[in-house]
């Protein structure tokens, strides 16, 4: 599954980190089920050194959730790779990065 994040709303950054939690909980874990996170946009924020998100973005990453900010939203903002939680991973856009997966059979999941 693949799933959106584009709000800048820590309710909804937690909602997705549900999302990722329950459904490997429900098909067996991470080796059942492929589970990406997608950050871009004003979403960004969830992935920045400071979230109030953070720990809970580092033990989804301990899970086996592969979690990706988008360089355009990071270039937009003047973020750097020093300014993001460590771990994560980099696309170059968000919006491709889903549209790829889905490509691949990835189901989409935007909380």
């Amino acid at each position: 599954m693949v799933i959106q994040v584009s709000d800048n709303s820590p309710g909804k950054w937690n909602l997705a980190l549900n999302n990722a939690r329950n459904a490997q909980n429900a098909l067996g874990g991470a080796d059942n089920v492929d589970v990406e996170i997608v950050v871009y946009g004003p979403g960004i924020g969830m992935l920045e050194m400071d979230s109030e998100t953070g720990n809970r973005v580092a033990n989804a990453l301990d899970q086996g959730v592969k979690i990706v900010a988008c360089e355009n939203t990071m270039r937009a903002r003047d973020l750097t790779k020093g300014d993001m939680l460590p771990d994560i991973g980099y696309v170059p856009a968000g919006v491709i990065e889903i549209m790829k997966q889905q490509q691949q059979g990835y189901t989409y999941i935007r909380p």
